[in-house]
């Protein structure tokens, strides 16, 4: 063996290691080099994010850009930057804050962990420069090579494991992302309002709460968050209105479509406003639109319309 590789000795000091790995591993044991590189150069590492646009306060990302930074990053800018009463200075350390992981943040002087909390910054209009960027800083260290010991207490199966496909996970953890995002939409929360023009079908009873009183005096029925169920432009059981009227010996209704469940005709039937045509051949029949299902005698046929 080259007594260069043999470990650092005196004789040699000063000089020039001939193969670094080979002497790491002769100090301290096969292997050791290849840990070691994991971590080499680990708190220098950095993410950079290209300036896009502002507002409201916010920097605002496209939905092209994969990841955005999170709350508590700690991040500077590349250069010295303007942006409307302030400036951002590429030596100073910020704070990411009021993030939503997927298209915009704030930033500010301090960590929410600090004492005194989040201390926003405040940027509005064009940038001087526009083009900068935002660079995160991702070292490593202790605490997060210490996420990969396996916990002393696993799960209800006694089982622990590390993913085997990293970028496997990514992907369809980024599905579901794209996924949620997709129905979430679609869906009713109580916690946010829906706005739909979709035909809404349910079974049972509708219950309609208010548990912030609005409905308890006139000013709060013209709040446009007063619950309520509405029959047209009127709200269900808040007047004696009701959307049929009464006409001579019939209902009308200006609804465009109406449900009719078993309807009974005792005693004859006479159909008005049809003048009786009479055909040599079959009549075509394929233009009709709606139909009415009639039982005569126990047998059951169809009235042929069109609107």
């Amino acid at each position: 063996m080259a007594k260069q590789n043999q470990g650092y000795r005196k004789d040699l000091n000063l000089d020039e290691t001939t193969v670094d790995t080979q002497a790491l591993n002769n100090l301290a044991g096969a292997g050791i080099a290849a840990d070691l590189r994991i971590i080499q150069n680990n708190l220098r590492n950095t993410s950079s994010l290209a300036y896009s646009s502002n507002s409201n306060g916010f920097f605002v990302f496209p939905e092209s850009v994969e990841a955005i930074f999170t709350n508590d990053d700690v991040v500077s800018v590349g250069t010295t930057v303007s942006i409307g009463s302030t400036t951002l200075q590429p030596s100073v350390d910020y704070y990411i804050c009021n993030s939503n992981g997927e298209t915009e943040f704030k930033i500010s002087t301090t960590s929410s962990t600090s004492s005194v909390g989040v201390s926003t910054i405040s940027i509005s209009g064009t940038p001087s420069p526009v083009a900068f960027d935002i660079i995160r800083k991702n070292p490593v260290h202790k605490e997060n090579l210490r996420n990969y010991i396996p916990p002393e207490v696993q799960d209800a199966t006694g089982e622990f494991s590390w993913p085997g496909d990293l970028n496997g996970d990514f992907d369809s953890t980024s599905g579901n992302i794209d996924s949620a995002k997709y129905f979430i939409n679609r869906k009713y929360r109580n916690f946010s309002d829906t706005t739909t023009d979709r035909e809404i079908k349910f079974e049972g009873t509708v219950t309609s709460a208010d548990p912030a009183n609005l409905n308890t005096g006139l000013s709060g029925l013209g709040d446009p968050k007063s619950p309520g169920v509405f029959i047209g432009d009127t709200r269900a059981f808040s007047s004696n209105d009701q959307p049929w009227t009464e006409t001579g010996s019939s209902l009308q209704t200006s609804s465009s479509e109406v449900s009719v469940g078993d309807l009974t005709f005792l005693g004859d039937v006479k159909i008005e406003g049809i003048n009786p045509v009479n055909h040599a051949s079959p009549v075509d029949v394929a233009n009709w639109t709606h139909k009415i299902p009639v039982t005569i005698d126990g047998v059951t046929y169809y009235i042929l319309l069109t609107q």
